[in-house]
């Protein structure tokens, strides 16, 4: 009984701690790029029974039975994406990004492969250019020339670049994207070389979703990874999008080479919310980037030091904020998440250390989801003001945040239960 009891304890302490999340984050402003809310429906999804079903194999070759409803969906949700990404073939198992990257590595390129991509600093994701492709596949990583003054890839040194080494694999895209990139340039030189090209859509697929951010396969790249709980407010889930010729290689690399089973209620979930987005997306996408521009305004205003001031600070969801000459980065994600406003630290194209970083990167997705709008980003630059230069007591702003986030509980964009 005593053992009992001492066990009951810790669990009732662990349900203290979710019920404790829940409430800090419904008191939070969260900037973080990568993150959302979920609808009603996704949450539906995420609490069902699917989440204790396993699904090994391809749609119409399963290795468990009981998954008529299921099948269901999947066919559906496959055809649907196609539609909306005007991709030849899609893949929706795999359950993360960086999973979804892996699926191309391991596909498509060998151990001792060169592959060029962004360099990390300049906005590369850890699994295109840090130890995935490193460590986990042995590729050599070349960095593409990169223009900080534009804050995007220099073309011109990229296809020569590309001309002079022939790299098995090209890879676009990332986890700082705030312009649109020279793709379609990038592409017309990788075919030369006959280098396939990956663009990793993660952060900008809603954006592309909504036909206000290029679609890569319209610039003629082979394949596009992407998740869906960043411009796409859905679960942490991930699609393998590419052109037809590649179909088979992808579908028995995702399973058995990387899956088993791939979490059926969040694959669901995954096409849910593009269901919703068709419907709700375009408006919610235009707003994301409405308020992603005003925010790096606001605090530009403030004498802040945001990136790409010279053309416009940013172009999709996010922005990035030097805060070398104000304090270290990690010191103001500190004193920001003590105020309830949460951002990461962000590596700028210059820094040498991802520990030390000066950068922070702000994202509006999840303040959007929420029903914020331009106005609303001048009381968050306020409170941001007021924490990092004016130097307030974070619990004293900590207090304003909470009563301003009372305003904005029902998520929005979506369709209602």
């Amino acid at each position: 009984m005593i053992k009992e009891n001492r066990i009951r304890k810790n669990f009732d302490f662990l349900i203290t701690q979710i019920k404790g999340h829940d409430k800090w984050m419904d008191e939070t402003i969260n900037l973080i790029a990568s993150e959302n809310k979920l609808s009603p429906a996704l949450e539906y999804a995420l609490k069902s029974d699917l989440g204790n079903r396993v699904a090994e194999g391809w749609l119409g070759s399963r290795f468990f039975p009981g998954l008529r409803y299921y099948d269901r969906i999947e066919k559906y949700g496959m055809q649907l994406i196609r539609n909306i990404f005007k991709a030849e073939f899609v893949d929706i198992r795999p359950i993360s990004g960086t999973i979804a990257n892996m699926v191309i590595f391991t596909a498509f390129t060998s151990p001792g492969d060169t592959i060029v991509t962004l360099p990390m600093a300049a906005g590369a994701h850890v699994s295109m250019a840090g130890p995935t492709p490193k460590k986990v596949f042995n590729l050599k990583v070349v960095s593409l020339p990169f223009n900080s003054n534009e804050f995007n890839i220099d073309y011109v040194k990229a296809v020569k670049l590309i001309k002079e080494i022939k790299p098995r694999l090209v890879v676009l895209g990332g986890s700082v994207l705030l312009f649109k990139q020279p793709v379609k340039a990038i592409v017309k030189a990788a075919r030369k070389t006959k280098s396939l090209v990956l663009f990793d859509g993660a952060h900008v697929a809603g954006l592309i979703a909504a036909g206000l951010y290029p679609n890569p396969f319209d610039e003629g790249v082979d394949f596009m990874t992407m998740t869906t709980c960043k411009t796409i407010p859905g679960p942490q889930h991930a699609f393998v999008l590419s052109r037809k010729k590649f179909a088979e290689q992808i579908k028995n690399t995702t399973f058995p080479a990387l899956h088993s089973g791939h979490h059926l209620h969040e694959t669901v979930a995954s096409v849910l919310v593009m269901e919703e987005f068709r419907v709700f997306g375009k408006e919610y996408a235009k707003q994301v980037i409405k308020n992603s521009k005003q925010l790096a305004k606001n605090l530009s205003s403030y004498g802040f030091n945001i990136l790409a001031k010279n053309k416009g600070f940013t172009e999709t969801h996010m922005f990035l904020l030097d805060i070398s000459q104000v304090m270290p980065a990690v010191e103001a994600q500190t004193l920001l998440e003590a105020a309830n406003i949460i951002v990461n630290k962000n590596a700028l194209p210059d820094d040498l250390s991802f520990i030390t970083p000066s950068g922070l990167r702000f994202g509006t997705p999840e303040v959007t989801r929420l029903g914020m709008k331009e106005n609303d980003m001048q009381n968050i630059a306020d409170f941001i003001y007021r924490v990092l230069i004016k130097k307030e007591e974070p619990a004293r702003v900590k207090k304003e945040v909470s009563k301003f986030r009372k305003n904005f509980k029902d998520i929005k964009y979506c369709f209602q239960l």
